[in-house]
């Protein structure tokens, strides 16, 4: 219907201070990372995507979107007070994505 759900969170153990989601959080398709991945991932992109402050402000969000497995729309993706070096954590994700998709379909 429009939104993007968190239905998988896992949060760092080791840091004093840090942002994330709760499941079954939902928020427009249209807005932040994870629902900007999934519209990529609709047009065949890979590409990991990212945004800043747009769910919450001066959170820094990137996701990709997990491709090829049927009947499912999704993303993978990092939350932070912090901006990512995209040329890091980009490829991360994209990696992540395609890995999750694999187990899905049971490569």
């Amino acid at each position: 219907n429009g939104e993007a759900e968190a239905i998988a969170v896992v949060e760092p153990s080791w840091t004093s201070f840090h942002m994330g989601y709760r499941v079954g959080s939902r928020h427009p398709v249209t807005e932040g990372a994870a629902g900007k991945a999934i519209i990529g991932g609709r047009a065949g992109k890979t590409d990991a995507v990212s945004t800043v402050g747009e769910l919450q402000s001066g959170a820094h969000g990137m996701a990709a979107p997990i491709i090829g497995v049927p009947g499912l729309e999704a993303s993978v993706g990092v939350v932070s007070p912090h901006q990512f070096d995209s040329a890091i954590a980009g490829p991360r994700l994209v990696t992540a994505a395609g890995r999750i998709a694999a187990s899905l379909i049971g490569r």
